[in-house]
């Protein structure tokens, strides 16, 4: 059974398509970002209002990682984050996926993979995404929001600054956004 399924068979199909609509909207009313109390409600109103980011299904390669890590730990009971950095090689034509989670809540820090990455940028490779999953507790319904938090923000324009990175994805498990470098500076962080 899919997470989707999953999710589906836990809320009830009616609920499912509530919290689905309500996680992946882009319309909500601008004025509403004036009503932001903090830097992580703000992130979310720039993705909820569509100033920011493009909100879509995931993807084959999106679906892929999450896939893996829920293998590992399943998201309704064990709920863990990661760092999918995707790099692309224009000649060789072909995509590499360098993967970072753990059994906590938060990725680990990704000292190895950064590593790796240097390596490999300095033979033609290229940070195109970083990959990164949001879930809710049960009280939540489980469905992650699309939006950075202040901490992801940080990171995203640290990626941005030091490996070139073009674009973030933020992931839960049925939607994706994918959120442009140049609009990193956008969103609040630490």
């Amino acid at each position: 059974m899919s997470f989707q399924d999953s999710l589906k068979h836990l809320l009830g199909d009616e609920k499912f398509r509530i919290v689905v609509e309500k996680i992946s909207t882009q319309e909500l009313d601008s004025n509403m970002l004036s009503n932001a109390v903090d830097g992580d409600e703000k992130n979310a109103f720039l993705i909820n209002t569509g100033q920011v980011g493009h909100v879509r299904p995931i993807n084959a390669l999106e679906a892929q990682v999450l896939n893996y890590q829920l293998t590992r730990y399943p998201l309704l009971s064990h709920p863990t984050e990661f760092h999918g950095f995707i790099a692309y090689h224009n000649h060789l034509k072909k995509y590499r996926v360098y993967f970072g989670a753990s059994d906590q809540p938060w990725p680990p820090h990704p000292d190895i993979l950064l590593n790796q990455l240097d390596k490999d940028l300095a033979v033609g490779w290229k940070l195109v995404y970083h990959l990164h999953n949001h879930y809710e507790p049960v009280t939540n319904d489980y469905l992650g929001i699309l939006a950075p938090s202040l901490a992801d923000a940080e990171y995203f324009r640290m990626l941005s600054e030091k490996y070139d990175l073009e674009n973030a994805l933020i992931t839960n498990g049925i939607h994706t956004v994918v959120i442009d470098s140049g609009d990193f500076d956008q969103f609040d962080s630490h």
